[in-house]
Order: structure tokens, then sequence, then C-alpha cells
């Protein structure tokens, strides 16, 4: 089996990781939280042509859906594959 690379957000510690995982089995883990909010944020300053100093304010809303759990799972995971 090849292995897979993993892109995954756990809300319980907050951090944003790289997993490399062969047969299921995690074989390396590195945090790119620093790295990926900092990049969000550059990316989003740029979308809006502020510059240094400028305030951006980011509000979450919550869509309200009848008869659904309204909380996300523990641990969001994007699969990369080549």
């Amino acid at each position: 089996m090849d292995k897979i690379k993993t892109l995954e957000y756990n809300k319980e510690t907050g951090k944003i990781t790289l997993n490399t995982y062969d047969d299921g089995f995690l074989l390396s883990e590195t945090d790119i939280t620093d790295a990926v909010l900092t990049l969000a944020l550059e990316k989003l300053y740029d979308d809006y042509g502020l510059e240094q100093g400028d305030e951006l304010y980011i509000t979450k809303k919550m869509k309200s859906r009848k008869n659904e759990d309204k909380s996300l799972e523990n641990v969001t995971k994007i699969e990369l594959k080549k």
C-alpha cells in the first residue's frame, strides 16, 4: 500500500498537522499551525488590499438547520493523493 499524506485539524488540540500514514499507521506528524495561519492571513490581507496596521474583522455565523447536530467532528481530515 502507498503512503498516504493527510492535512488534519484537531479541534481538541487546536493544531493543524501534516501527517503520513502507511497501512493505517501514523508514521509522522508535523505541526504546521503557525505557517498555515500566517499564510491565510497574508492572503486575506492581499485579497482585501489591506496594508500594515489595517484591521480585518472576521465573524463566524452558524447556519440554522432543524434537527441536525450543529457541532463539527473533532478532527477534520483532508487526504492528499499524488
